[in-house]
């Protein structure tokens, strides 16, 4: 039997055993590309003219993984208000075809966005680094003037927007830093999706356009088949993701801020290795999140969530 004494040690254990219930964000921002903007999620097909009038509509933030208020998106912002109703979220800073390191729309440009905004985000998440291998032409640097970044430049690429973001953010705020995704298998799910669909030629898009032609093209690209440069772009894209999670353990509590990495590692489902399928794409680039991808982006960033 218990005794008085047994039962109060029993409560007190209890007691200190409880998770505190953390509070949700009061506003939550999002730095990304053109999948944080949704482009073309909805399209189907691109065979014809007429159907490329949906991609040439290019952003759709209504299907967005981030704050996408259409109902065929349950958004992260979707996922808040079921307990924070009047928690306020904007993509702002986001725009399509950023970089992580260069360009006018960079993680560091879109940092200055973010606290330029009035009533400061306690809560940030960030996706890019998909355009940081889009926009290389070839592997080995010797093959060609602006091959895949060195880990060097991928990491002070993320210091640069890190660096503003700890220093201006509120105490208590929180990053997260999204994977990059594998757009290493964004060919063979594309070709996939155009063996089963006489409406959808992903090869043909993907030429024209010129998208991701490091990736998607399966010839030789200044002097590289496609099975290097599907190697180098795998190594590229751990290694990224990578640096990205050692660079979120370096800046944690940086100033009371809490930085984390989706990321956790090849060997669990993250962003960074979800392998999109033929349905996860949409038919009009044969590229871009489908609005059932943006729904597993979605999901994705929000299992790598402290703050929900």
């Amino acid at each position: 039997m218990w005794n008085k004494y047994g039962i109060v040690a029993t409560l007190v254990l209890c007691i200190f055993s409880i998770k505190p219930v953390m509070a949700a964000p009061s506003k939550s921002v999002a730095a990304g590309d053109s999948i944080t903007m949704a482009f073309g999620a909805d399209c189907t097909r691109n065979k014809y003219f007429w159907d490329l009038f949906c991609l040439l509509g290019g952003d759709q933030p209504e299907h967005s993984w981030f704050d996408g208020d259409n109902n065929s998106v349950e958004s992260i912002h979707d996922k808040y208000k079921l307990n924070s109703p009047n928690m306020a979220a904007n993509k702002n800073a986001a725009e399509s075809g950023a970089e992580m390191l260069s360009g006018g729309d960079n993680f560091s440009i879109q940092a200055d966005r973010i606290l330029s905004q009035s009533n400061l985000a306690d809560h940030v998440e960030v996706v890019l680094g998909g355009n940081d291998i889009c926009n290389r032409e070839c592997i080995d640097p010797a093959n060609c003037d602006d091959p895949l970044y060195t880990d060097d430049e991928w990491r002070s690429a993320i210091r640069a927007g890190l660096d503003k973001l700890v220093d201006g953010l509120p105490n208590g705020s929180t990053i997260l830093l999204g994977s990059v995704p594998r757009v290493q298998d964004l060919r063979a799910a594309g070709l996939e999706k155009q063996a089963g669909n006489s409406r959808v030629d992903c090869e043909s898009v993907w030429s024209t356009f010129g998208i991701c032609r490091i990736a998607t093209n399966g010839g030789t690209m200044n002097g590289e088949n496609f099975d290097t440069r599907y190697n180098g772009i795998s190594a590229a894209q751990r290694r990224y993701n990578e640096i990205l999670a050692e660079e979120a353990e370096s800046y944690n509590g940086t100033n009371g801020v809490e930085v984390i990495a989706e990321y956790t590692g090849e060997d669990e489902v993250n962003a960074g290795t979800f392998q999109f399928g033929k349905d996860d794409i949409d038919g009009g680039d044969c590229f871009h999140p489908s609005v059932q991808g943006q729904n597993i982006v979605a999901d994705l960033m929000w299992q790598g969530n402290s703050d929900k």
